[in-house]
């Protein structure tokens, strides 16, 4: 979960650390809230788009014209977030730039994250923080045995002899079976299938998006 922090702030305005599209930053702000409402991590959404572990993170923790959501990941965002595109990018949502003041990581223990400060036409300034718990150090994740082995009938029944994305493996998995599960337990589940141990997948960016697949089909 990414806890958003929000305050008054009396510090003067100085320079802006970072001018970007209004848009992307409103996109970045109301991912935040989806994920929150829907108990999805940045990390299962970073999956989801074929992309690794703090994909989405990078986009929270130093936004700007580099780091955002491409207009292809946008289209796919309320599929996966479940709610309507309204909810990506609201209605009435003003056009041009926006600046970020005194940006900055968090001094916080144990946590990673953004603060930042935007300042209203008025001259009031809010200061916003972004954060987010580090992993414990040593945490594993428990495996979902039943997906598992639902992925490897898969292999035997020659689904994964074409490349496959994790987003589409979700949407199969959500319209041809009943098993209850994660993000998170899917992307350990492929993980442990492309493992040395298993040796029963294979895995790799293609043209920027991570695939799965049986070797030699």
């Amino acid at each position: 979960m990414i806890e958003v922090i929000q305050r008054p702030s009396v510090r003067k305005a100085d320079k802006p650390d970072v001018i970007m599209s209004r848009m992307d930053y409103i996109i970045i702000c109301q991912v935040i809230e989806q994920l929150n409402e829907i108990g999805m991590t940045d990390d299962e959404l970073s999956f989801l788009l074929g992309k690794a572990n703090n994909y989405v993170f990078g986009f929270i923790i130093k936004p700007g014209d580099k780091n955002r959501f491409n207009e292809d990941q946008i289209d796919l965002l309320p599929y996966i977030l479940g709610c309507p595109f309204s909810k990506i990018i609201p209605n009435g949502a003003e056009p041009g730039n926006i600046q970020l003041y005194h940006t900055g990581g968090i001094p916080d223990h144990g946590y990673k994250g953004f603060s930042h400060i935007v300042y209203f036409p008025s001259g009031e300034g809010i200061r916003i923080i972004w954060k987010k718990k580090n992993a414990p150090k040593g945490s594993t994740r428990k495996t979902n045995k039943g997906l598992l082995d639902l992925l490897k009938r898969w292999i035997e029944k020659k689904f994964f002899n074409k490349k496959r994305d994790g987003l589409e493996i979700y949407k199969k998995i959500k319209t041809e079976s009943n098993i209850s599960f994660t993000v998170s337990e899917l992307e350990k589940c492929l993980k442990i299938l492309c493992s040395s141990r298993h040796k029963l997948l294979e895995k790799d960016s293609i043209d920027g998006i991570l695939k799965y697949w049986r070797e030699g089909s």
